[in-house]
């Protein structure tokens, strides 16, 4: 049977979420970077765009891909150790929130609103900050250095 490129959406950001919990620890999937893909991916003006020329389906895919992040998110969250509260997040719900976020911030990724959206509603702070690599000694010992 064939699947459906809306349930698709959904699927993916819920199976990577999964299996990041299921490969670590709550403490080890703090420190661990995570690969996105999808709808969640695109700019918020996009989201407006789509609004604006009233192309609903895009803004389907992008809603499908916000409900499996949310739900990922559920699944993540219960298998740290920070408590946080299940978010259901219908369409009815999640179109206004969109919409006031990506109108305030254009150039921000749709999952930034997603993930602001999931921590207003409850859901367990998701840090979205990329990595410092760790500082590296700017002169490093020579190993052929002699003793004095």
């Amino acid at each position: 049977m064939p699947c459906h490129p809306l349930r698709a959406a959904t699927i993916v950001p819920v199976l990577a979420l999964v299996l990041l919990a299921v490969a670590a620890d709550g403490t080890q999937a703090q420190t661990r970077d995570v690969k996105l893909s999808g709808m969640g991916t695109r700019k918020c003006s996009e989201w407006q765009h789509w609004k604006e020329s009233r192309n609903t389906e895009a803004r389907a895919m992008v809603l499908e891909w916000a409900q499996g992040f949310i739900s990922g998110h559920n699944v993540y969250a219960r298998a740290g150790t920070e408590t946080a509260n299940p978010v259901i997040a219908n369409a009815s719900v999640l179109i206004p929130l969109l919409d006031s976020y990506c109108q305030k911030k254009p150039e921000d990724r749709i999952l930034s609103g997603v993930a602001e959206i999931t921590q207003s509603l409850g859901g367990a702070k998701i840090n979205l900050s990329p990595k410092t690599p760790p500082a590296q000694n700017p002169r490093p010992e020579a190993k052929d250095k002699l003793d004095s």
